[in-house]
């Protein structure tokens, strides 16, 4: 009987030994695995430019070629010269024209805003920039264009090729490895399509697709005031277009989708116009119901832009045109209205500097 019961709790302790050993040991937490599916397969491919006649393949852009985005950088072929233009020699004029290279320009890359005719200088040429501004086009009277020098060597008559610094808006996807494109097209918004046109399912196509959104409307279109170079003033931005917007209820609020609001980039009008109506108090009373705006005083045109790009002020009214004076010494639009100047520099102290 003392053997039997010696027996059980001799059992008893090697079987709590058992557990206690058990439930001290810890077991590694099982790593959790990382499902990637064919979608975020695709879309981490590294992808390169396709073109934007690969993206008409399925996406139709009716009128697309009539928009100002488009318009802003043409083929020289698009314009009908008044002779043969071929090889000209051109200096370094962003290196202050340490070097010169010749080049033909028939077989320039294209011309920005009708006015510069732009190449890529051959890197042997040893230029300190890629792309030039290699030529000024002309329109003559009877309607054919000649190209003359973008400007000159000083105390020469030499042609001094210019640094395209327009490109980064221009020309978004110049210089980028593969691009056929040099204007604004698919690619300069949504970034390269390689992995795009690789998808073979809807999943697929969403997860390779950049979808633009103001801040990318806004990379080019700045809405900032700036400071002018030489005086100092605050001035309305005076090139790039949706000026001051910053400081628009529009903008402040957060209720509206921002640019995309009254803008639409795909299916323009006849004309190239990129407003979702025809009539902009038509896109204002589908929130502000029942209100007919003057379009012309809610948003005023900054007359001062030396390229001619007049776009409508667009801080609806917060920086209204009462607020501003031409600067008889630069020719900018001034903001002057000491209100204004201080909403503007506690949205923007840098400016106070």
């Amino acid at each position: 009987m003392n053997r039997l019961r010696i027996m059980v709790l001799s059992l008893i302790v090697l079987v709590t030994i058992m557990l206690v050993a058990a439930c001290s040991t810890q077991q590694p937490t099982p790593t959790p695995s990382t499902q990637t599916t064919p979608a975020t397969q695709v879309a981490n491919v590294t992808a390169t430019y396709v073109g934007e006649k690969t993206c008409q393949g399925c996406h139709q852009k009716t009128n697309y070629d009539k928009t100002p985005h488009y318009q802003s950088f043409k083929p020289l072929s698009a314009y009908k010269l008044d002779k043969t233009y071929g090889s000209i020699t051109v200096y370094d004029g962003a290196a202050d024209n340490a070097k010169s290279t010749t080049i033909d320009i028939s077989k320039a890359l294209g011309v920005e805003m009708d006015t510069y005719v732009v190449a890529e200088i051959p890197k042997e040429a040893g230029f300190s920039k890629r792309f030039y501004r290699v030529g000024h086009l002309i329109k003559n009277p009877d309607g054919t264009y000649k190209i003359e020098s973008a400007s000159v060597v000083n105390g020469t008559q030499n042609w001094s090729a210019g640094e395209y610094t327009c490109a980064e808006c221009h020309s978004p996807n110049m210089g980028a490895t593969g691009t056929p494109d040099y204007t604004i097209t698919c690619e300069g918004c949504h970034g390269p399509g390689s992995a795009h046109v690789a998808a073979t399912t809807d999943d697929q196509k969403k997860a390779t697709m950049v979808l633009p959104n103001s801040d990318t409307c806004l990379k080019c279109h700045n809405s900032d005031p700036k400071k002018d170079s030489t005086t100092s003033a605050i001035i309305t931005t005076n090139h790039y277009g949706t000026r001051d917007y910053t400081f628009s209820k529009h903008n402040t609020t957060g209720q509206i989708n921002g640019c995309l609001t009254c803008h639409k980039v795909h299916g323009p009008d006849a004309n190239g116009g990129l407003l979702k109506k025809d009539k902009p108090n038509d896109i204002c009373v589908t929130c502000h119901a029942g209100k007919n705006y003057d379009v012309k005083t809610i948003m005023w045109d900054n007359k001062s832009d030396p390229h001619n790009h007049i776009t409508a002020d667009h801080s609806f009214t917060a920086i209204p045109e009462s607020a501003t004076k031409v600067n008889p010494t630069t020719k900018n639009v001034e903001i002057v209205d000491p209100t204004v100047l201080d909403m503007i520099k506690k949205a923007l102290p840098d400016l106070a500097k």
